[in-house]
């Protein structure tokens, strides 16, 4: 989540790489992320859904990392370090599973 919020308070910093690195570090963390540690997050999620934290990355998901297209998406894609490996469309659908919106 802090990296969600610290994408957010980024995106529009040009001295900042308009948040690329905090979007490919969300990425990171995804893919490093074990299935029990997947779970736990989504059984935390489920009981702090309502928390007004949980709601605001949901709505940052939303925004910026919901599709290919998403202004997100497209800063992570502009990086130097993304590669064609990377499983984008499985990333999003991932991050709006653990951050769906209401």
């Amino acid at each position: 989540m802090m990296k969600l919020f610290a994408f957010r308070d980024r995106v529009g910093d040009k001295d900042k790489e308009f948040g690329r690195y905090h979007a490919l570090d969300i990425y990171a963390v995804l893919a490093t992320t074990s299935e029990p540690e997947w779970n736990r997050a989504m059984v935390r999620r489920e009981a702090l859904g309502d928390e007004p934290t949980i709601v605001e990355a949901a709505r940052i998901v939303d925004r910026y990392f919901s599709s290919l297209t998403t202004e997100g998406m497209l800063r992570m894609q502009e990086s130097p370090y993304c590669r064609p490996e990377l499983q984008l469309e499985e990333f999003c659908a991932a991050l709006q599973e653990l951050f769906p919106a209401s």
